[in-house]
């Protein structure tokens, strides 16, 4: 890039079009490894329910160190280089694991660190693309946050059906298309224009400024219900995603990795379906109260899943199911990117993100340890029990049903 474009104007629909060309570039290889990941370790290796959980445990614990220290860094350097060299570096996980199955090396220990790897690289995206949203979003921040989290999932399902073909072609040429997409993320990102420097940091320690943006997230009551209520989705809702739902598949249905990818897009596709309902009606005025309903009526959807279903229907469910997700995703984060400061909001998000990241690996082991002993229909009782629970709590001991929506100023302000 030549030293003219560096110091032109970066227009808001150019900066737009690029983040969110990059971030559908970065999220397939993510769909081909929600699809692999679980059918290598219960497919492939054919590992028990409780060495699932923990593998999917071992996935998400990097994020759950790390991420603070992620948003630490977002709100200090220039998001959009830190996402080019972020992307890039990526892209060599992938191959070495090609080179682990042309070695006839690969096993359950190589499995887990991958996983850990490609989770550390994660931590520190996340908060990072999240602040950086606010940058190129414009004025309204609720509809950008729904069209992203459209293109999101969108695009995953297309990494699903890559993944579906694990199968047929064996892992190797599906780790080399991840590693590709992830190189191709960091070229769309690099056509960001650049942003207007963000105002220096103050001085003080990384645990110094981390320990604010906890405080500041847990002190705002709009803030606060919506993390707890992500927490809780990352223990009982990703939990059963992540452990459940492929064992299911497996144990009920004898599937493998199509079966896997059929039911991780159709989760996918009711997700994207409400975002583009959201897109059409418009801002919701009164966010708190989409969460809530939503996820109430998502735990009921997921209850479903105790009934002897064939299997057409039980992709009919977990295609209502992602219905709901996507309302209950949406209005989180909107909540959260609204009413975090401009110059705290890697930070806070980094703690958003906590919360879902958070509760993952508790719930992907003890839904893993559950399924053991009671078997994996009747573990559906303790998401859907659990969630309902969170939800009384949060709709009588909080503010959550009354916050409102806010407008966002060209700069990333509220």
């Amino acid at each position: 890039m030549n030293q003219a474009a560096e110091k032109s104007p970066a227009t808001p629909a150019t900066g737009l079009n690029w983040y969110l060309t990059g971030t559908g570039l970065f999220l397939i290889p993510g769909g081909i490894q929600m699809v692999l990941y679980p059918w290598l370790v219960a497919v492939h290796l054919h590992e028990s329910p409780t060495r699932v959980g923990f593998a999917q445990m071992a996935s998400q614990l990097p994020m759950l160190l790390l991420i603070l220290w992620g948003g630490w860094l977002g709100d200090r350097v220039d998001q959009r280089r830190l996402l080019i060299t972020l992307n890039a570096m990526m892209a060599f996980p992938p191959l070495i694991i090609v080179f682990v199955f042309q070695a006839n090396y690969f096993s359950y220990p190589i499995l887990i660190s991958w996983a850990l790897i490609g989770g550390t690289f994660a931590a520190f995206v996340q908060p990072t693309r999240d602040a950086l949203l606010n940058r190129v979003a414009g004025a309204d921040i609720q509809r950008v946050v729904t069209l992203t989290i459209g293109v999101q999932f969108g695009v995953q399902i297309l990494g699903f059906t890559l993944g579906s073909l694990a199968d047929q072609i064996g892992p190797q040429p599906l780790l080399l298309v991840m590693s590709t997409f992830m190189l191709a993320a960091a070229a769309a990102t690099a056509r960001i224009p650049p942003m207007p420097p963000m105002p220096p940091p103050k001085a003080e320690s990384p645990l110094s400024a981390i320990a604010d943006g906890i405080r500041l997230a847990w002190q705002d009551s709009a803030i606060r219900p919506a993390i707890v209520q992500t927490f809780s989705v990352g223990i009982f809702f990703a939990g059963a995603y992540m452990v459940l739902l492929p064992l299911m598949v497996r144990d009920i249905y004898a599937g493998g990795s199509v079966a896997i990818a059929t039911t991780f897009a159709a989760n996918m596709l009711g997700t994207v379906s409400v975002t583009w309902v959201l897109i059409r009606i418009g801002r919701i005025n009164r966010p708190g109260r989409a969460l809530l309903v939503g996820a109430a009526v998502s735990a009921c959807v997921l209850g479903l899943l105790l009934l002897d279903l064939p299997q057409w229907l039980f992709y009919g469910v977990i295609f209502m199911w992602g219905c709901c997700g996507g309302v209950g995703m949406t209005m989180s984060r909107t909540i959260v990117q609204e009413a975090a400061l401009a110059t705290h909001r890697a930070r806070v998000m980094s703690v958003y993100s906590l919360g879902l990241m958070g509760g993952m690996p508790i719930g992907s082991f003890s839904l893993g340890l559950a399924t053991e002993y009671l078997g994996v229909r009747n573990a559906v009782w303790i998401p859907v029990i659990g969630m309902l629970v969170i939800l009384t709590y949060l709709s009588l001991r909080t503010d959550l049903w009354h916050v409102k929506s806010k407008v966002i100023d060209a700069g990333g302000n509220v």
